[in-house]
């Protein structure tokens, strides 16, 4: 983008870097050219920090801020606690207009996380971390083929009987991806979006 969050300059956007947006999203070159006339608008510095992140999550429909954190991590790609608009872009057009294989693995890592970074498969633990506020915004609403839980424990257990193939206590992206495949039930109870 041409600028770094410490230099404070506003990044334009280049014909070079149109016709990357374009050739890596599933943006037309005239809608990146209006996504980054309103993502400078909004931000001013073109880059979203971490403590600004709240309010677009919030525009999204995320309003807590455990779910807030997963989403500002799968959207600041290179780690350096700012969303550019080229990471911007590339998560929303995932989003919005992905493939079925690219939204999966976008929310297999938006649950990979632990403390030292993504770890290429899921714990009962990574998915607690978000079925917890999940359960307790839509009340018990989130089911799996059906059924609906009294707690996120039992989502959370219940969805690992019907993903861990293997009975390891991990969820590889493969796991999750036949998961998907066998029952889109199971990761629609998953979705954040």
């Amino acid at each position: 983008m041409g600028a770094s969050p410490s230099s404070g300059a506003p990044p334009t956007l280049t014909i070079k870097q149109l016709d990357e947006l374009t050739r890596q999203t599933h943006y037309s070159q005239r809608e990146i050219h209006q996504l980054h006339h309103q993502f400078m608008q909004e931000t001013q510095s073109g880059f979203i920090p971490r403590q600004d992140f709240g309010e677009l999550s919030s525009m999204l429909g995320i309003n807590d801020p455990v779910i807030s954190d997963m989403v500002f991590r799968m959207f600041d790609s290179n780690n350096d606690g700012y969303i550019s608009f080229t990471e911007f872009i590339h998560s929303m057009s995932i989003m919005t207009r992905g493939t079925s294989n690219e939204k999966l693995e976008f929310a297999f890592k938006l649950y990979d996380h632990g403390p030292h970074g993504p770890k290429g498969f899921l714990v009962k633990s990574d998915l607690l971390r978000a079925m917890v506020p999940l359960h307790g915004m839509y009340n018990g609403l989130i089911t799996t083929k059906g059924d609906s839980h009294n707690s996120a424990e039992a989502l959370v257990d219940n969805i690992f009987n019907q993903m861990d193939a293997n009975r390891d206590g991990r969820i590889t992206f493969e796991e999750y991806k036949n998961a998907a495949l066998n029952d889109p039930a199971i990761v629609q109870g998953l979705a954040l979006f």
